[in-house]
């Protein structure tokens, strides 16, 4: 599974693809984006009160429904707010939520359970790993942050940076590329 480095990336992804135009580029976007992207780990809170963090992992936040019900709380926060980007950010906060579910279900490893995604019409787990990021693993939680930082890790958090930082660079430069084009043509 991606580590929370590649679900903030994958929340990345999805703002820049989102607000190609400049009225959405906003802060309240971009953190709903991201707050989406790590929103459906609040499934580890549970597990912390009885000492194993991943009891409880994998459950109905990792779920489409879970997405749209995140994206439709964001729109009612946000168009108290600001009535203009409220759509924008309920469905970038909910394409950041389902792009956390779909790196965790393309990220399945053996021995392990996939994910809900057709909660509440089935309770199925489902999932394939596509062996892109590598094995992130976290400890036990007694291990404190050791639990998950460790040299394990590290090559799959680069294999995180190496394919979703790249695909946010290349976001990035997609952006300024016309700028760039327009500046020389002057």
């Amino acid at each position: 599974m991606p580590s929370p480095v590649g679900h903030i990336l994958g929340g990345t992804i999805v703002y820049l693809a989102g607000t190609s135009e400049q009225r959405y580029r906003s802060g309240w976007v971009l953190m709903t984006a991201l707050l989406g992207s790590i929103a459906p780990d609040i499934d580890f809170l549970p597990g912390l009160f009885i000492g194993d963090m991943r009891a409880f992992h994998h459950g109905i936040t990792h779920s489409i429904a879970f997405a749209l019900a995140f994206g439709a709380l964001v729109f009612v926060v946000a168009r108290r707010y600001d009535q203009a980007i409220a759509r924008r950010s309920a469905l970038l906060a909910a394409l950041g939520c389902a792009s956390h579910v779909i790196l965790d279900f393309v990220s399945v490893r053996a021995g392990t359970r996939g994910v809900p995604l057709l909660w509440p019409y089935s309770t199925e787990l489902f999932g394939f790993s596509l062996q892109l990021f590598g094995d992130f693993r976290y400890g036990d939680i007694s291990e404190g942050i050791w639990s998950v930082v460790r040299w394990a890790n590290v090559s799959p958090l680069l294999r995180e940076l190496l394919i979703l930082g790249g695909a946010v660079i290349a976001l990035l430069w997609k952006r300024r590329l016309p700028l760039l084009r327009s500046d020389t043509q002057q």
